[in-house]
């Protein structure tokens, strides 16, 4: 029996991400230094995200009484 699974996937990121490389390429940047340059803003974009929210569950937990 095959069942098929039906996924869905956000590709909005990496869509972001293509069009970045490509208009790095477009001004002259190489395609390697594009594509790492593009990868290390995205991934510092997440890191900064994920500590606003480690910082604003932090908040919670030092109440005073």
């Amino acid at each position: 029996m095959q069942q098929t699974a039906e996924t869905s996937v956000d590709t909005s990121i990496l869509d972001e991400m293509v069009h970045w490389i490509k208009t790095l390429k477009d001004v002259g940047v190489s395609p390697d230094t594009a594509a790492k340059c593009t990868s290390d803003f995205f991934i510092a974009a997440g890191v900064a995200t994920t500590e606003e929210v480690w910082d604003d569950e932090g908040d919670e937990e030092e109440e005073e009484f």
